[in-house]
């Protein structure tokens, strides 16, 4: 069983936790984190989720993503997914934040990180992904106008890859 803490609409822990995937009360959120790894040519590795997976089965995603469990703050979680669904380790030092999408009752936080990486290294994991390649900004707009990304909003993947031009020379 897996815990979440529960937050306000003003991202305050109300001091509730419960089951992921159970229902909330109206007012209530959880939080999910997602990794955006890019390479130094501003490509964003995107995972392609199981087709055995209920939410967005086949589709592609961003590099690595989950609810952040309890007791856990969000760029803990990023760093976690990635090394449960890629096998890839990254220090916090290389994590920066990028946004927070408010979701009907998520707030879903987004990290930034660059490193260089051989895709074909990766150690992904079965039960949540198929493969994992890089992408540019273009075949991510490509795959989302086609139904085969993560339905985000092409706003915030605007964002997401402004960021990574912004932080490219870094």
């Amino acid at each position: 069983m897996e815990l979440i803490d529960l937050y306000d609409g003003s991202r305050v822990r109300t001091g509730r936790t419960a089951e992921r995937g159970s229902a909330m009360r109206p007012g209530e959120y959880c939080l999910v984190s997602h990794l955006c790894l890019f390479n130094g040519c501003g490509e964003l590795l995107v995972q392609r989720r199981s087709v055995y997976k209920d939410r967005y089965p086949d589709c592609w995603d961003v590099s690595a993503g989950g609810f952040v469990r309890s007791g856990e703050d969000a760029s803990d979680a990023a760093l976690r997914e990635a090394r449960e669904e890629l096998g890839l380790s990254l220090a916090k030092a290389e994590l920066r934040f990028v946004l927070t999408e408010p979701f009907s009752c998520v707030f879903d936080d987004f990290f930034f990180a660059r490193r260089e990486l051989d895709v074909s290294g990766l150690e992904l994991q079965k039960s949540e992904l198929s493969a994992a390649a890089f992408a540019s900004e273009r075949d991510v707009f490509d795959m989302l106008r086609c139904g085969k990304f993560v339905d985000y909003s092409a706003e915030l993947l605007r964002r997401i890859f402004a960021f990574e031009r912004a932080h490219r020379a870094e």
